[in-house]
């Protein structure tokens, strides 16, 4: 491996740092993701049933109990029942963005290095062409097929590795992206269920 690194320059070791940066960020956002493994739908259930039955120490206890980020926008919204369903919803707003900004964290990170490992590579393979053919030029065209695979072969080496880093953090970067989606989603339907309960206490109270 230390002999493929030499042999492809010095654009080998900016991909390799590129792909120490992203094997940090899909470890650090896999723990993150992991940990805030909840059932949500269950979580809106029992938050919904504990509302309905006017306990909303119950509801706020449910909440608390769990963990992620649907947890703290229905508590937030919570807190805020006495104040009415304009101020539950603000709450929500902030919350939800907040929560969704902190699991979309370092995620454009690792999209660029997918997207530019692979520019690096044949960025190291244009210039590795280029002394390989200055190498032909200064022997006056006198070199053998196998002087010449050798050349080209190192050449594409940096191609390779360039693809090889960027392969895996695309399909990281958008299975990443898709659960950022998912709890955005969740946040966004549970709150606006919340809210339509407390207007329809409203309403009922009139």
């Amino acid at each position: 491996m230390a002999e493929l690194l030499v042999k492809g320059g010095w654009v080998m070791y900016v991909i390799l740092a590129c792909s120490v940066v992203a094997v940090a960020v899909i470890i650090e956002r896999a723990v993150v993701f992991l940990r805030i493994r909840n059932d949500d739908d269950e979580l809106v259930r029992a938050v919904e049933e504990a509302v309905r039955g006017g306990s909303l120490e119950g509801a706020l206890a449910a909440c608390r109990r769990a963990r992620g980020p649907v947890s703290q926008v229905l508590e937030s919204c919570l807190v805020e029942w006495p104040a009415g369903h304009e101020r539950m919803v603000d709450a929500a707003n902030y919350v939800g963005n907040r929560a969704v900004e902190a699991l979309d964290k370092r995620l454009r990170g690792l999209s660029i290095i997918a997207q530019s490992t692979p520019l690096l590579g044949l960025l190291g393979t244009v210039l590795g062409m280029i002394k390989t053919f200055m190498r032909i030029e200064e022997l006056g065209g006198e070199v053998n097929a196998s002087a010449l695979a050798g050349g080209i072969w190192e050449a594409l080496l940096t191609t390779a590795f360039g693809l090889a880093v960027a392969i895996p953090c695309v399909f990281m970067y958008h299975w990443f992206e898709a659960r950022v989606a998912h709890y955005a989603s969740l946040i966004r339907d549970s709150a606006e269920r919340l809210v339509a309960l407390r207007k329809g206490a409203s309403e009922w109270s009139r």
